[in-house]
Formats: C-alpha cells, sequence, structure tokens
C-alpha cells in the first residue's frame, strides 16, 4: 500500500513538474511569461518576502538561477524587491501586477482542475481535497 501511494504522489508530482503544464496554465490565462517563471510567482505569492535562497531550495534550481530570473521578474514589473533588513538576504514580494497575474494563474487553474475532475462526484472532490490537505499537513511537519 505504501508504494502505491508513493507512486500515485509520484505521477502527480510528475504532472506538475512538467513545463508544458505551466505553458498550458500561463496561455489559459493570458499571461505572457516564460514557464520558468511560474514557480516564482506563485512561491512569492504564498510567501510574501520570501528569500532568494528558500525560492532556489522550494522550487528546486540553484541560487544564481533563482537570482538571475528573479532580477528579470523585478525589472518587468512581476516582484518587488523588499526593504533589506539584513544586506545578505534578499527579499522579493509580488507587485500588484503580479498580484492579479496570480489571480489570472488561480482562475486558470481552477477552471482546469473543473474539467479534470469533471467525472468525480461532489463527495468524491470533497474527500479528495481532505485526504489532500491532511497528507500535505502530515508531510510539512517538523519531526
Amino acid at each position: 500500500m505504501d508504494n502505491e501511494i508513493f507512486e500515485a504522489l509520484f505521477e502527480i508530482v510528475t504532472f506538475f513538474n512538467q513545463p508544458q503544464q505551466d505553458r498550458d496554465l500561463l496561455k489559459r490565462a493570458e499571461i505572457s511569461l516564460e514557464p520558468a517563471a511560474l514557480p516564482i510567482i506563485v512561491r512569492a505569492g504564498r510567501q510574501p518576502e520570501i528569500s532568494i535562497g528558500e525560492l532556489a531550495n522550494q522550487i528546486g534550481r540553484n541560487h544564481s538561477s533563482v537570482s538571475r530570473q528573479v532580477d528579470k521578474l523585478v525589472k518587468a514589473g512581476w516582484l518587488m524587491e523588499v526593504e533589506r533588513r539584513d544586506q545578505r538576504i534578499r527579499r522579493v514580494t509580488l507587485s500588484q501586477q503580479g498580484q492579479r497575474a496570480l489571480l489570472q494563474v488561480k482562475v486558470a487553474r481552477e477552471a482546469a482542475f473543473r474539467q479534470r475532475l469533471a467525472d468525480y462526484s461532489d463527495a468524491d472532490r470533497s474527500e479528495l481535497a481532505r485526504v489532500l490537505q491532511r497528507l500535505a499537513a502530515t508531510l510539512n511537519e517538523r519531526g
């Protein structure tokens, strides 16, 4: 059973890590942004004032490539730098443009999920959400 859970999670992670999924989502949201930037926008929206190091760790890229991508996003108006309390740590948050884009992405993602889960009953979707939220909480526990 545990291996079946792992295999299912592996397939889900693989699905979400495919760059084509981000391209499709950005197209559906009508946002002109390169797919590699989407995880940065999403993380900055979920964690305001996130550091470049935290971003790099969470999306599995090296610090310098994330820093370069962030520079582009700041210059394009998607992100803005937060005042540095510690000069060694650079932090970013979404700009108003980035917040609007994230909202468009959320709406597009919800529509895509509704379409994919159209054959699921309301009870099945509710149960799926409950179990996934519990799993997420379990996996994020420190200990």
